[in-house]
């Protein structure tokens, strides 16, 4: 597992330039023999783009003077994974050509999208995006994550409340992507785990509306407005709401 002072500095302004500015498409976690391990933020995807540190476990004929990278989907034609050895600047430019990808599959209709849950989102994280320059860079302090976990198990303890009519599949789904957003708050920006909040509420919107429309009154109390205390900037529109 690597930080930034372990990445040769070649490689890190390759990379970085290109993850900062799609942070609300990917993230990165921490892996072992990987400089970076980027993965696709949503729960249910598999894709990936991996960089080794050490070429020689992955690959049987490595040449040292290459790095070695996996990544998945392939390419346009293909979904599946494949590990490969280059340059830097071979890395860079499909690092760059991955992250397109990406974007293109989320942003190409399909019959498999839920529809209405992916418009429901859109329109919660317009009330509750954060509207700071470092939002899509920066986590939140250790403090505000303490408030968003406390906020977290409040919700996770509505959705299991028995009071509540939703079925067990559904259950299982949400309390899994509230826990995900839990562990990963410290790995994940301000908008990042915004996003994945509202989708939350999306897919509970879906299931009940009067349950959901009480749980986002809740999180204007809880969640909100104790981090606008703690100097989070939401835009006039959220702030209306709440007023």
């Amino acid at each position: 597992m690597s930080n930034k002072k372990d990445i040769p500095l070649v490689l890190l302004k390759a990379i970085e330039p290109i993850a900062q500015k799609n942070l609300d498409l990917i993230q990165v976690k921490k892996e072992e023999n990987t400089y970076y391990s980027f993965l696709e933020n949503d729960i249910n995807s598999k894709n990936r783009f991996k960089v080794f540190i050490d070429g020689t476990k992955v690959i049987g004929k490595f040449d040292t003077k290459n790095i070695a990278f996996e990544y998945k989907p392939t390419d346009e034609t293909k979904a599946s994974s494949q590990v490969v050895q280059g340059t830097i600047e071979d890395v860079k430019i499909k690092f760059e050509s991955w992250v397109q990808l990406i974007r293109e599959i989320n942003e190409t209709p399909s019959i498999y999208d839920d529809n209405f849950t992916n418009f429901y989102s859109d329109y919660y994280f317009n009330q509750f995006e954060i509207k700071e320059e470092n939002a899509y860079i920066f986590p939140f302090s250790p403090d505000q994550q303490s408030i968003i976990e406390k906020y977290l198990i409040s919700l996770r303890e509505v959705i299991n409340s028995s009071e509540i009519k939703i079925d067990e599949t559904s259950k299982t789904i949400l309390v899994a992507e509230i826990i995900d957003i839990s562990n990963n708050l410290s790995s994940s920006t301000k908008n990042q785990v915004m996003k994945k909040i509202t989708t939350v509420f999306a897919k509970l919107y879906t299931i009940s509306k009067p349950i959901t429309k009480e749980i986002i009154k809740e999180a204007g109390k809880q969640l909100i407005e104790k981090l606008i205390e703690c100097g989070i900037k939401y835009g006039p529109k959220l702030l209306d709401i709440l007023n």
